[in-house]
């Protein structure tokens, strides 16, 4: 049977929590619909990103995406890391219908502070489309962002919604929020999430917009790439 088959088959079977991607082809047609699909301002701030030559690990990487499009783009070589083994199963079979050699997949926890991925470093270390509402409102946000912080020493690639509504997309107040997180990340009934990614990693990372923002609340995520030291962009 050929690999794209034998993925369809396995995806078919996997619990639709650990296949929310939309998974595409070479040209961007729909191999198999999931909740969150790739738009046109997405691939255009994944194009800028320079990736040629460069070592490159995708955290939480699910059907990989973005591995593969990183690969396509010029990189030496690209890990994508998840935690789902059948997940994992499914990345080599669109490996193999992809034809990318450059690329690989391995099982890996981002809740293990103990894991032997983060004894090993990257030229770019990714954890885009990621992060999202449960990981906020369960305070899972730090260790994930201090994760990726130990991959690479010269570019980390974020991506994240600026601003949550605590009630409607939460799910919870934000007293519990401030609970969790410092006060000044919670104004009104929002949580400010871009912002404390930005203050997590400063002054030790300079952070840079690679999505158009605007002021206030705004969907999708916003992309985000960190380099060492500096001021805000």
């Amino acid at each position: 049977m050929p690999s794209l088959q034998q993925f369809l088959a396995l995806a078919e079977a996997i619990a639709p929590e650990h296949r929310y991607r939309t998974v595409y082809d070479t040209d961007l047609s729909v191999l198999m619909p999931g909740k969150e699909r790739i738009d046109a301002d997405t691939l255009d701030a994944f194009s800028r990103i320079t990736f040629s030559g460069r070592t490159v690990v995708d955290l939480g990487c699910n059907f990989g995406f973005f591995t593969f499009q990183a690969s396509r783009r010029g990189a030496a070589h690209v890990l994508g890391v998840d935690c789902e083994t059948r997940v994992l199963m499914g990345c080599e079979l669109l490996k193999r219908h992809f034809g990318l050699p450059h690329v690989s997949f391995e099982c890996h926890d981002l809740s293990d502070a103990a894991s032997p991925l983060l004894a090993r470093r990257f030229d770019i270390a990714m954890l885009v489309e990621f992060i999202g509402k449960t990981f906020v409102a369960e305070n899972r946000v730090a260790p994930a962002l201090a994760f990726l912080e130990r991959l690479s020493q010269r570019e980390l690639i974020l991506s994240v919604q600026k601003i949550y509504w605590i009630r409607k997309e939460l799910g919870t107040t934000p007293q519990r929020m401030r609970e969790m997180y410092p006060s000044q990340y919670v104004d009104g009934g929002d949580f400010l999430l871009l912002d404390y990614v930005r203050d997590f990693f400063a002054p030790r990372w300079r952070m840079e917009a690679l999505s158009p923002m605007a002021d206030g609340y705004e969907k999708p995520r916003k992309f985000l790439r960190f380099t060492p030291g500096g001021s805000h962009a």
